[in-house]
């Protein structure tokens, strides 16, 4: 088959509307057959046929074809084809190429329909790329990893979040201003990933220079606010004394400290969070609000959590395994960093051939990509894409929600100092029914396709039965939290907690 056909002629260029319009004319004794042809531009013999169908027929409609080949299937299956693809790509179950051949030789099998397939068991790569091709909302795409805790966890319970935000912003009269999210990302002599570059065509393998084959980590502790304003980040690099010369080339006002391993600890943590503090000259009288994720270093931090209350610091944390919707520096500013740094990784080793990127390259290089990226507009996106501020709990649609319904359970939770009660989640139904003569199969447990087909699909994920309640803390508490959140996974029998908000 040819791949990319162009028409030789003008047959058939008419439509099916014209058509039928001349025929009623003519029917009508409103026209001749060949004022009707020239008036609704068809073919006078073409006319003249389908008027002797309509006479032998009063109910014949006009059908126009091209040629002997015809469809495999009708505009309702394909449409059905079409809204199942988009359903599984929904639930982060997405089917590739091969898997939609297989798809549509098994549902034309199954439902004795006439096609032209190979007897490979699957379709041909014509027919899926040109199905694509005619559904403009399909595209192929390289798919971004997520991890199934993430795909779980991200329902409608991420409502609290916003009902806690909207608490403590409207007690504690929070301003753009005053809002702030803090995370920290990894870079190394290499970076994370590489742009397309332009090669000869046929080669079956491209390269690029790196330093090395695997480099050590600098973790860079960030913090932007919602009406555009960055702190100087703080660089961590895997040493045990500081050197000087690792500090040339930051961003103004930025610092640097050091680690073992090049991570961030609760001791660093604190020492940064005391830059926040004198940055800001945040106090009692006006209080910061600041969003962050629950890593350990947040939320099991004692002598952070003193300096918060002594110096009017709000502390909210994220869903869990949700900061990839959340939080406005992974939504809107991590990438841009990411690609910044790259190019300069590049330019570097292309200026400088035989040398390779060391530790002490690191910041003249990651100064350069994060003035680049530390724009105003980078951060207001980052706070409206997640609804925080202008703040918006509808930000995010049903498609968002939906790799979790496979695995959504009933839980059972306790108001804020209030009764039990219980929140029933949706269940993932049985497999949807579709035209009677196309049969495609749902996400769900024991999916399967028309009879005993059976393809690759997501079945029921086995997760433990989670018992959540939110307990108060007392005065001699060593968590130091006012409510904090207390979960018991019931099939290790561990149990830990996390802040959610400090007051």
């Amino acid at each position: 088959m040819v791949r990319v056909y162009k028409r030789k002629t003008q047959q058939h260029s008419w439509s099916s509307d014209s058509m039928t319009k001349a025929i009623d004319a003519v029917i009508e004794k409103k026209m001749s057959y060949k004022k009707a042809a020239e008036q609704f531009r068809v073919p006078q013999t073409i006319l003249e046929r389908y008027m002797k169908k309509k006479q032998s027929d009063n109910n014949y409609t006009v059908t126009k074809m091209l040629g002997r080949y015809r469809t495999v299937f009708t505009p309702e299956q394909e449409k059905e084809l079409f809204s199942y693809l988009k359903s599984m790509e929904a639930q982060l179950f997405g089917l590739i190429l091969m898997e939609l051949r297989e798809l549509a030789f098994q549902l034309a099998e199954k439902n004795n329909i006439p096609h032209p397939f190979g007897k490979d068991g699957k379709a041909g790569e014509d027919w899926a790329r040109q199905f694509i091709l005619k559904h403009p909302d399909l595209t192929l795409r390289t798919p971004e990893a997520t991890s199934a805790a993430r795909a779980m966890v991200f329902n409608k319970v991420v409502d609290k979040f916003f009902n806690l935000l909207k608490e403590v912003v409207q007690s504690n009269r929070i301003t753009a201003d005053r809002m702030y999210n803090c995370d920290e990302t990894g870079l190394t002599v290499n970076s994370k990933e590489h742009s397309k570059i332009i090669a000869q065509k046929g080669r079956r393998q491209v390269g690029v220079v790196t330093s090395t084959d695997r480099g050590q980590t600098v973790t860079i502790e960030l913090c932007f606010s919602a009406a555009g304003v960055y702190l100087p980040p703080m660089l961590i690099f895997p040493r045990k004394r500081m050197q000087q010369v690792f500090e040339m080339g930051l961003p103004p006002g930025a610092s640097s400290v050091c680690s073992e391993n090049g991570w961030v600890t609760k001791e660093l943590f604190v020492v940064w969070f005391k830059q926040f503090i004198q940055f800001l000259g945040a106090s009692k009288d006006r209080k910061i609000l600041l969003l962050l994720d629950g890593h350990s270093t947040h939320t099991k931090n004692l002598e952070l959590i003193h300096l918060a209350r002594e110096n009017g610091v709000i502390l909210l944390c994220f869903s869990p395994h949700c900061s990839h919707k959340l939080q406005p520096l992974d939504v809107s500013f991590m990438k841009p960093l990411s690609t910044f740094y790259e190019n300069e990784i590049r330019k570097f080793l292309r200026s400088h051939p035989g040398k390779v990127v060391t530790l002490v390259n690191i910041a003249p290089l990651f100064g350069a990509a994060y003035t680049r990226a530390a724009t105003m507009t980078t951060a207001l996106n980052g706070f409206r894409k997640t609804g925080i501020f202008p703040m918006n709990k509808n930000v995010f649609e049903e498609v968002d929600f939906m790799p979790s319904l496979t695995t959504d359970i009933a839980l059972e939770t306790s108001q804020m100092l209030g009764p039990a009660s219980k929140v029933s989640l949706p269940l993932p139904g049985p497999s949807t029914t579709l035209a009677s003569d196309i049969s495609l199969p749902s996400p769900g447990p024991n999916t399967t396709l028309a009879s005993d087909i059976s393809l690759p699909s997501p079945g029921k994920i086995s997760t433990p039965v989670h018992t959540a309640k939110l307990i108060p803390a007392r005065d001699d508490s060593t968590l130091a939290f006012p409510l904090c959140f207390q979960e018991k996974n019931t099939r290790s029998s561990s149990t830990y907690s996390a802040c959610s908000a400090i007051n």
